[in-house]
C-alpha cells in the first residue's frame, strides 16, 4: 500500500482519538493532562518536520557511525522480531506500546520500523503524544533494511 494513504490512515486514526480524548476531557474535566495539545502541536507540526519519517540510507549511515543517541524500535509481533530484526533493535510489539513505554528511552531519537510501515506511524504517534518521545518513521521498515543489502539477526533461544 502506498506510503502515503498509510501515513494519512494513521492521522485520521490519531485525529479520531484525539477527538475522543477530547470529548472524554471536556464531559469529565480531564483536559488538564495535556494530550489533546500534544496531539494538536503533533498534527500541525507533521509538514514542517517530514512527517517525522527518517530515509532508511539515512538510518543505516548513522547505525554504521555508532551513533549512541539513536535507538530502533521493532514494533512488529514478538515472533517476527525473533525470526530476523536489525541488529541492536529492541522489540515492544505495536499493541503493546502504552503498557511497555517505559523500555523506550526518553533521552535519544527512537526510529520504528515494522514490516509495511503502518504501524510505525501509528506508534510514532503514540510515542510523540503519550510517551514524550523524540520519534521517527524508519521508511520501508525491515523490508528497507534488507533491500538496503543489510542483513537481519535471528533471536537466539
Amino acid at each position: 500500500m502506498n506510503r502515503t494513504i498509510l501515513l494519512v490512515l494513521a492521522l485520521l486514526g490519531l485525529v479520531a482519538a484525539a477527538a475522543s480524548v477530547q470529548g472524554v476531557a471536556e464531559n469529565e474535566e480531564m483536559a488538564e493532562d495535556g494530550h489533546v495539545a500534544k496531539a494538536d502541536a503533533f498534527m500541525m507540526s507533521l509538514i514542517d518536520n517530514g512527517w517525522f519519517m527518517m530515509d532508511m540510507q539515512e538510518l543505516i549511515d548513522a547505525v554504521d557511525s555508532g551513533d549512541e543517541n539513536l535507538v530502533i524500535l521493532d514494533v512488529r509481533p514478538a515472533a517476527g522480531y525473533d525470526e530476523g530484526h536489525i541488529p541492536a533493535s529492541i522489540n515492544v510489539p505495536f499493541p503493546q506500546l502504552v503498557a511497555n513505554m517505559e523500555m523506550i528511552p526518553t533521552d535519544k531519537k527512537i526510529v520504528v520500523v515494522c514490516l509495511f510501515d503502518a504501524s510505525s506511524y501509528y506508534s510514532v504517534s503514540v510515542l510523540r503524544i503519550f510517551g514524550d518521545r523524540d520519534a521517527w518513521v524508519g521508511v520501508g521498515g525491515i523490508n528497507g533494511w534488507v533491500d538496503a543489502g543489510r542483513e537481519l539477526v535471528a533471536t537466539e533461544m
